[in-house]
């Protein structure tokens, strides 16, 4: 007996000091973060809705956190936009441009169809027998289509307008959609049909004694050739062929070109450094002549590398720059594209307010564009 007792105050007190940490556990588990639940009182056991005891709510960082992750979502959606506007703004237009133009204010695309004013005017020119214009407008109505990403009628209208410009002997005119349908096969992937389109370009160049056409025809086939795998061939043409020519006839906007393209080529071999110098050298270049229309893509490209290449200070500084040029052109593609790089640079950098703001302006933009939500004047 005398044995038995302090086994069993032992198992007591074990059974106590069990009992206390396991009620201790849930009372730090069970805190009330709202502040509510001490309205009520916790330990009551009858009849009633039982007092659920939630978790604190979520801090600002947190809640941009769980947003960031939902842009996820549609990120493809957005960089397939994105692309096809880079391919959009490589068209051009022929004629008067009277139709319409080729940059539409957001605001004037919403309110209206500049589909439908197309189409109008594809009949009108049909019933008036003035093929040359009616061309004019299905280039336009094409270009288009590869803008709301309808590509099967955009290639339909170019090839529509082709045969029209060949008809009335529109040469000029002929090329200029040539090259628009050669964009177009090549955002569609179907490099050997845009090889050959180039390739009729080149040879009328030559045909036609245009040095400044056989530049810009051969720096065409060197992208191609590129986007084929033929990495060598295609830097050999820009730098022996290419740019020489440029040199040659003076053009300073050509050799810009020329080493832009030059730096496409390095980018797709994810070659940054390479691609960073002749983005460079095209910059000092159309800084030096102010030729303006080229400055926003080669700002943009220069923050895309310096990104990639792992320099996110001086990339947001460049895509701020790309942003204020993207805004004064109209170019809502790229605006977008900025905002999605800003964002995420800002975020994975631990700065919440900066990625915010960029967040911001991306759903904005995103809504403008998909849904339709025209933007609140400031």
């Amino acid at each position: 007996m005398k044995v038995k007792q302090p086994l069993w105050r032992f198992s007591g007190c074990f059974c106590l000091l069990l009992w206390g940490g396991l009620m201790s556990g849930f009372g730090q588990e069970n805190i009330d973060f709202s502040g509510v639940i001490t309205k009520y009182d916790s330990t009551f056991s009858g009849i009633g809705p039982k007092v659920y005891f939630l978790p604190p709510p979520k801090t600002s960082a947190e809640l941009l956190d769980d947003r960031y992750a939902e842009k996820e979502i549609d990120s493809a959606l957005v960089e397939e936009y994105v692309k096809r506007m880079q391919y959009y703004h490589r068209l051009e237009m022929t004629g008067n441009g009277d139709v319409a133009e080729k940059y539409v204010p957001i605001r004037e695309s919403q309110t209206s169809s500049v589909e439908g004013k197309l189409l109008m005017a594809v009949v009108y020119n049909v019933a008036s027998h003035n093929l040359n214009a009616l061309a004019d407008v299905q280039n336009r109505l094409a270009m288009e289509y590869v803008a709301i990403g309808t590509l099967d009628f955009a290639v339909e209208f170019f090839e529509k307008a082709v045969q029209a410009k060949k008809a009335v002997g529109n040469q000029s005119d002929w090329e200029t959609i040539t090259q628009n349908l050669a964009v177009t096969y090549e955002y569609l992937g179907q490099l050997d049909k845009a090889y050959a389109l180039r390739q009729q370009l080149y040879e009328q160049a030559v045909k036609n004694h245009n040095n400044r056409d056989q530049a810009n025809a051969l720096m065409e086939l060197a992208l191609i050739k590129a986007k084929r795998g033929g990495w060598d061939e295609a830097e050999r043409d820009i730098i022996r062929k290419v740019v020489p020519l440029f040199r040659r006839l003076r053009d300073e906007a050509g050799r810009a070109s020329a080493y832009s393209t030059l730096a496409t080529i390095y980018t797709l071999q994810q070659k940054y450094p390479e691609a960073q110098w002749f983005l460079v050298q095209a910059k000092t270049i159309v800084d030096r002549e102010g030729i303006s229309d080229q400055l926003p893509e080669i700002i943009f490209n220069l923050a895309e590398t310096k990104k990639y290449a792992g320099n996110p200070r001086v990339a947001i500084e460049e895509y701020k720059v790309a942003s204020d040029l993207a805004k004064k052109d109209h170019r809502i593609g790229m605006q977008l594209a900025i905002q999605d790089a800003l964002g995420n640079l800002y975020h994975e950098a631990g700065d919440y307010d900066g990625a915010a703001l960029a967040l911001n302006q991306y759903d904005i933009l995103k809504n403008m564009l998909f849904k339709g939500v025209a933007p609140v004047d400031n």
